[in-house]
């Protein structure tokens, strides 16, 4: 089944897949499975000697008044857990969750602020206070949630291990944020610096002696997803073609590499790839046009079967606008 040309894999699907659509799922299925809520509040407020009784819980989506609407709130008896996710690694701003410190504080001063996101806890530790104004400050990537549902779906029964299997669909779905089929390729220029001229490699031999990759997040035009292939080039051909194994956002490239110079380039957030075998052709695809430094997103059928890059890039942009 499918709805707007996307596949539809679970019931929420119908609902879509922006923030506030992952929000609203994710309430149902916490308003349908009372092991789910269990486990989300072990995980983001340990301390609590509140019940879980479904009893004395209530759910709200998108409650407004003149400090603005919250996500998502949680009442456990006389607590108040405010719940601001995001879709991808962003994290919510200082400001705006001062703004909800004071919905708790004002409510019955007892309670925390969630952030969820696909942002890792190294990362929301290192931009998120611990608390505002009294109130405790928790992150939860929502891999975590995912972790929740597949330890607790196999010890559910009936209608609440439907509505696990749903949502965890779903979430699969839309936290990949890119497809596995998508074939879609950041093909990349690489040099012989060092980063802030620090550190044991390269640029280069960041991808040719240690097969990982990183870039920053959210400035100059670099992607703020993932992507599933990466294409590496240099002296005026394409060298390499890898998969991507796996993807994260760290705070800084010295959580991944202690020894690098503190400098502006290296205390900022970077995406950092571990890449899997190389991919063929293993033979240089000569670029075929003066590219320079420019990063192009190429199919990769097309550039692994087109004579240069530039072929590929062109052939990759009348499917795509031939599609569109």
């Amino acid at each position: 089944m499918k709805r707007h040309g996307t596949d539809v894999s679970s019931v929420f699907d119908l609902l879509g897949h922006n923030e506030n659509d992952l929000t609203g799922s994710l309430a149902f299925a916490l308003s349908r499975s009372e092991s789910l809520y269990e486990a989300l509040i072990q995980r983001v407020w340990p301390d609590t000697d509140a019940g879980v009784s479904g009893a004395d819980v209530a759910l709200a989506l998108e409650v407004a008044d003149h400090d603005g609407r919250t996500d998502l709130e949680i009442r456990v008896k006389d607590a108040l857990l405010i719940v601001e996710a995001k879709r991808d690694w962003e994290l919510p701003g200082t400001e705006q969750l001062r703004r909800y410190a004071k919905r708790v504080t004002e409510s019955s001063g007892i309670g925390a602020l969630i952030t969820l996101s696909q942002a890792s806890p190294q990362l929301a530790s290192s931009q998120l206070p611990a608390g505002i104004d009294g109130v405790p400050v928790h992150h939860l990537p929502w891999r975590h949630v995912m972790d929740d549902i597949t330890a607790i779906r196999r010890s559910c029964r009936g209608q609440e291990r439907l509505w696990l299997e749903e949502f965890r669909t779903y979430l699969q779905g839309v936290i990949r944020l890119r497809r596995v089929e998508d074939s879609w390729t950041y093909c990349i220029v690489l040099n012989n610096e060092m980063p802030d001229d620090g550190g044991k490699y390269t640029f280069l031999e960041y991808v040719t002696k240690a097969n990982c990759y990183f870039h920053p997040v959210g400035i100059s035009g670099w992607p703020q997803e993932p992507p599933n292939f990466l294409a590496f080039r240099w002296s005026g051909a394409v060298q390499r073609i890898h998969r991507v194994k796996h993807a994260e956002v760290l705070p800084t490239l010295l959580h991944r590499w202690p020894k690098l110079r503190k400098s502006p380039g290296t205390m900022r957030p970077h995406m950092v790839y571990d890449l899997g075998p190389r991919l063929p052709p293993f033979e240089p695809i000569p670029n075929g046009a003066p590219y320079r430094a420019n990063r192009l997103w190429v199919l990769l059928d097309q550039l692994q079967t087109a004579g240069t890059l530039k072929a590929a890039h062109d052939a990759s942009r009348a499917l795509r606008d031939g599609v569109d």
